[in-house]
């Protein structure tokens, strides 16, 4: 017995809403997750690719202390008025043979190692600046460390006629002669981050602050390489002018490890 076929219900076209209502917007790119065209931002309101806010909190934190333990020279007049501020090396101040050398020997083994910590975080973590400043950056940090610690001068030549003339012949200790190789790698690394940081940076006010910091440093590390050679040229000021510089490049690089660039 053949059973009676059911009446087909007539096709109807999939009804999609109007733009503008609840339901177009749910079915849009939002829906599927697609953020190609919003602001780049994560649901949490934060940036992508800004990097972990706590890491570069922790790292712009080291480099303010950094900036601090690396200013310590400013106590050479109270803790070592002996040394000539116009002639005399900083370098001079953490030298064995020399009153409070280890102030200033663990001022630069703290600026050294908050600097290679806030450079491993920010190269790991941090987004937005290309990682060379950040590879420099440690590369100050480590020579530094380096520098304070281990390669610190045996004597201070500019008030030692026999330290000097030991000098000239190379009979002092090989860390004292490797000081001048720490000391200068510790400088290379601080400009390499400071052009790549420079060349990232946006906004007038932040790019008036690093050609300041840029200036000073180029001012103080070209006149102390020319006082070098010529002491009577003020060595003592340009190197303390360089010195300037660094302090104010790491300040400059906490405000864009916390902040970014932009």
């Amino acid at each position: 017995m053949n059973r009676p076929r059911p009446a087909r219900r007539p096709h109807r076209p999939a009804q999609h809403p109007p733009a503008g209502t609840p339901g177009a917007a749910a079915s849009g790119p939002a829906a599927r997750g697609d953020d190609r065209h919003g602001d780049d931002r994560h649901g949490d309101g934060r940036r992508a690719g800004a990097g972990s806010p706590a890491a570069r909190t922790g790292a712009a934190v080291a480099l303010v202390l950094a900036a601090v333990c690396y200013a310590s020279w400013l106590l050479g007049p109270v803790l070592n008025p002996g040394l000539r501020p116009v002639e005399s090396y900083l370098s001079e101040l953490a030298a064995r043979d020399q009153p409070y050398h280890l102030v200033f020997q663990l001022g630069d083994v703290t600026t050294g190692l908050c600097a290679a910590v806030a450079g491993l975080l920010l190269a790991r973590w941090a987004r937005g600046v290309p990682r060379p400043a950040w590879w420099g950056l440690l590369v100050f940090g480590v020579a530094t460390a380096v520098d304070g610690g281990w390669t610190s001068m045996d004597c201070a030549p500019s008030v030692d006629a026999r330290c000097a003339r030991l000098e000239e012949l190379g009979d002092l200790s090989w860390r004292h002669q490797a000081h001048t190789v720490t000391s200068s790698v510790a400088v290379a690394g601080a400009l390499l981050s400071l052009v790549v940081i420079l060349a990232v940076l946006r906004g007038p006010a932040r790019r008036r602050a690093g050609l300041v910091v840029a200036v000073v440093l180029a001012v103080g590390t070209v006149g102390t390489l020319v006082a070098a050679l010529r002491p009577e040229f003020g060595l003592g000021l340009w190197q303390r002018t360089q010195l300037t510089g660094l302090s104010g490049w790491l300040l400059l690089t906490a405000a864009v490890a916390r902040w970014g660039p932009r």
